[in-house]
Order: C-alpha cells, then sequence, then structure tokens
C-alpha cells in the first residue's frame, strides 16, 4: 500500500460514525454471532424435543410401556429443557456488578456450575431414554450390542459436551488472569 493511501484511508476513517442508537444495538450481548447460534439450537432443540414429548407416547408405544419408564422419559427431556433455558439465560446477563473484575469472577463460577450441571442432566437425559427404550426388551446378543454402542455414543457426546465447556471455562480463567495481571501493573 502507497503512503498516500494510506494517509488518505486515515483521513476517510472518521467519517463514517454511528449513532448513539446504532453503538448500543451494536454492543447488546443478545446481537453478538455465538449468541445468536445458541438461541437458534435453543430453539430447534426446545421445538424437537417437544414433538418428541408429544408423540412418544403413540409412536414408541409408550402405553406399553411401564410409568417408571414414561416418567424418566419426560422428566429426563423436561429436564433438559429447563436446563438449556437457563444456560442461556446465563450466559446472555454476564454483567452483574457495577466492578467488572468482580464481574467476571461470578460470571466464571456460574459458567463452571452450568458446565457441571449441563454435564450432569445430559447424562441424566442420556440415562433416561436408553431407560425407555429397554424397558420392555428381551435382550439378545445383538440388542446386547446395540446397546453398548449406543451407550458408547452417549458417553462420547457427554464427553464432547465437557471438552466444550472445559475450553470455555479455560478461556474465562485466562481473561480472569489477564485481567488481574492489568491491575498489577
Amino acid at each position: 500500500m502507497e503512503l498516500n493511501d494510506l494517509k488518505s484511508d486515515w483521513k476517510n476513517a472518521g467519517e463514517d460514525s454511528k449513532s448513539e442508537a446504532d453503538l448500543r444495538l451494536m454492543t447488546k450481548i443478545t446481537n453478538h454471532p455465538s449468541i445468536k447460534k445458541i438461541r437458534t439450537k435453543l430453539i430447534i432443540e426446545t421445538i424437537v424435543l417437544l414433538f418428541f414429548l408429544f408423540i412418544y407416547y403413540d409412536w414408541f408405544d409408550g402405553d406399553k410401556k411401564p410409568f417408571y419408564a414414561n416418567l424418566s422419559l419426560v422428566a429426563g427431556l423436561l429436564l433438559y429443557i429447563f436446563n438449556d433455558i437457563i444456560g442461556y439465560i446465563s450466559i446472555t446477563k454476564p454483567i452483574r456488578e457495577t466492578n467488572l473484575k468482580l464481574s467476571l469472577q461470578n460470571y466464571l463460577m456460574r459458567i463452571k456450575r452450568l458446565s457441571i450441571t449441563s454435564v450432569i442432566i445430559t447424562f441424566l437425559y442420556s440415562i433416561s431414554i436408553i431407560i425407555f427404550f429397554t424397558s420392555v426388551i428381551t435382550f439378545t446378543k445383538e440388542k446386547a450390542l446395540i446397546l453398548m454402542f449406543s451407550i458408547v455414543i452417549s458417553i462420547q457426546f457427554i464427553l464432547l459436551s465437557l471438552r466444550m465447556w472445559t475450553k470455555w471455562i479455560k478461556n474465562l480463567k485466562l481473561q480472569v488472569k489477564e485481567f488481574n495481571l492489568d491491575d498489577e501493573s
């Protein structure tokens, strides 16, 4: 790039100013692309799971399953949806303190608790699905292998979820640590 082009770009850089309303809209956390993806995932997941909740009794012979299997499935499904909604709310409301450092530390603690409950509820939801679908099955060798494969897949998804939470918490810890280093300087 030529020096004259650079000077020209520098002079023109401040001309495209934003209004205060535009700046407020841009800085709202709900407009962040990651939050939009999470919201879209939450909406789709909730619709699909609620649809499953309405059709499971007829389509998957819920009337022929024992009460504990139906209760397990419904409770696991509702817990999972409730956890997703609570998680979304927690993520979109990060700042609660007037002190930014304290707010970031509290946010980190909330995310740690959310990660633990999220992994536990995902595990319980997986178990509830397995209980529901295996409650009246007479197991053969092939069916037992399919069950073991399903359990391994469920564990892989739980580990993937745990890995994503761990990565996010590690990044937040790094931000808290950098914030503390800035305070010391």
